[in-house]
């Protein structure tokens, strides 16, 4: 599946299969985080300049949440891809969307890098997370991501034009094999 979407970054959500899964895709894992499972990858020839990650605000009694953020060049754009898993708590969603983006912004502007989130946001497009998310960036996606909602998106800063946005197409079984996500795509230019 993530052959075929041809992907030159990719942001991951509970990655269970490590670096096996970079190498059973023919991406490169430009960085992950290992208390959460999210991870960005690219593909050959994507220049990798920066990689971090962050462990988001422990709620007791949570899972913990991280982030993976890595500032990557092609074609003439630079992004700052920040790959993130929300909680289904609430207020934590809304907590760590808030430090996600305070995160974002301050990569992307010591690297001149566009901010670019993708994740699983546990929450509907309208709920508090997505809101605070979408108040601040161009949301991408449409479409039922998982079981028949939409709670995975792509937000996009100012600076890149979105060409194309939606959940990828692509044979059920396959899709079905993959995760129990649909994978959510757009294409970025610079306008």
């Amino acid at each position: 599946m993530v052959r075929a979407l041809a992907a030159d970054v990719l942001c991951v959500q509970e990655r269970g299969l490590g670096f096996a899964f970079a190498r059973l895709t023919g991406l490169e894992t430009a960085c992950h985080s290992r208390f959460s499972g999210v991870a960005v990858l690219v593909r050959p020839g994507v220049r990798l300049v920066h990689a971090e990650h962050h462990r988001l605000r422990w709620f007791p009694g949570l899972e913990r949440r991280s982030i993976a953020v890595a500032v990557v060049e092609a074609e003439g754009l630079r992004l700052a891809a920040v790959s993130f898993h929300l909680d289904l708590h609430a207020g934590a969603r809304l907590a760590h969307a808030v430090e996600i983006v305070r995160r974002a912004e301050s990569v992307a502007a010591r690297f001149d890098a566009v901010p670019v989130l993708a994740g699983d946001l546990n929450e509907l497009p309208g709920a508090a997370a997505w809101k605070h998310l979408a108040a601040r960036y161009d949301e991408g996606g449409d479409g039922a991501t998982f079981a028949g909602k939409r709670i995975d998106a792509i937000f996009t800063g100012r600076g890149v034009a979105a060409l194309a946005r939606g959940v990828a197409g692509a044979d059920e079984a396959d899709l079905t094999v993959a995760s129990d996500h649909r994978p959510v795509v757009t294409d970025l230019r610079l306008p």
